[in-house]
């Protein structure tokens, strides 16, 4: 009696997880700034880690992997006017 053989299914090999995930992280950080900035500012930093971490690991979705560096570090700077415009009206009604 022969024992059948083992193959491993064949790996994609275009995989763009870590970009894909960089560029929404980026575009949610955006959109949702004026909200909870400290909780977004937090995922746009992901979204750029993820992004250089896909640069090298994914080469083949290495445009995609930019798109998520530049809208992570956007991202980051909405965020931080976010919390600089929040605190200023937070003091602006303090003293009124």
């Amino acid at each position: 009696m022969t024992t059948p053989s083992y193959t491993p299914a064949p790996t994609a090999s275009n995989k763009k997880t870590l970009a894909i995930l960089s560029l929404v992280f980026g575009i949610v950080s955006i959109v949702f700034c004026l909200f909870l900035p400290i909780i977004w500012i937090l995922l746009a930093i992901a979204g750029v880690i993820l992004g250089f971490m896909s640069r090298k690991r994914e080469p083949q979705a290495r445009t995609m992997a930019l798109a998520g560096i530049i809208l992570s570090f956007v991202g980051i700077a909405a965020n931080i006017v976010s919390m600089i415009i929040g605190a200023a009206l937070a003091v602006s009604m303090m003293q009124s």
